[in-house]
């Protein structure tokens, strides 16, 4: 007597649904339907995979960023440390250092100055009053500074490059202003051409050159609104009488 093999079971989640519909169980499922969600499930997509190495990639750089800032912070850091200790002259610095080795070294050169060994306070004051009292006597030629020197000499210098401007040996109340004003005059007469200035001169002179100029520009006498436009489209198109679309046709060319 010939048996009939057993059933194999299905390799694949399609031949098992297959089989599952042909028994009459269940909803008809397409051919591939179930492998497909085993696999999407089961399996990394290659757009996943470059999500995620995108991702890594980015850690890399910010770690690096983090180290470099990191980096040049200390090696800022330290480099100022060792110009400090060059300045202060000690191995290791303490907050505090800088303030008090500019203070000395202040003291000491305010100290220099007085000629004393040691600063005392208000000597920077007296230093710098000494200090400004003989300037004041070179600029002065003074041996000896008095009160007012400063003035006196500034006023002097500006009275006699006054009096030079003036073309005066000496200087006098007023001879500033006279002297601008007379030079104002005359540059007003040179440009209108009359000798004795008067009210609206000069915009009657600028009105009368405007129109000599739009007179030879336009080569008309009597000028009308528009002679202006027209003689400079004529100009530029080198026609005498402008027609529509010459203004391109000359740009085009």
């Amino acid at each position: 007597v010939r048996r009939a093999s057993p059933v194999k079971a299905s390799s694949t989640p399609a031949r098992a649904a297959s089989d599952s519909n042909a028994d009459g169980g269940g909803e008809a499922v397409a051919p591939g339907a179930a492998a497909s969600a085993s696999d999407s499930s089961a399996l990394v997509t290659a757009a996943d995979a470059a999500a995620v190495g995108n991702l890594v990639e980015d850690d890399e750089w910010l770690g690096l960023a983090m180290e470099m800032a990191i980096l040049v912070r200390v090696a800022v850091r330290e480099e100022a440390k060792k110009q400090i200790r060059g300045f202060t002259s000690k191995d290791d610095y303490k907050i505090g250092d800088l303030s008090k080795e500019i203070d000395a070294r202040v003291k000491s050169e305010v100290a220099r100055l007085r000629d004393k060994d040691e600063y005392e306070l208000g000597d920077l004051s007296v230093a710098l009053d000494q200090l400004t009292k003989e300037q004041v006597c070179k600029l002065t030629g003074k041996s000896e500074y008095a009160a007012g020197d400063l003035s006196v000499e500034i006023d002097g210098r500006v009275k006699s490059a006054v009096a030079a401007f003036c073309g005066k040996e000496e200087y006098t109340t007023g001879d500033l202003t006279r002297e601008i004003d007379r030079r104002a005059k005359s540059a007003v007469a040179d440009f209108t051409g009359k000798e004795q200035y008067t009210f609206g001169d000069i915009s009657r002179e600028l009105e009368s050159r405007r129109a000599a100029w739009v007179q030879e520009f336009t080569g008309k006498s009597d000028y009308q609104f528009g002679d202006l436009t027209k003689t400079f489209v004529s100009n530029f198109t080198g026609k005498g009488e402008y027609q529509f679309g010459d203004i391109t046709k000359r740009v085009g060319q």
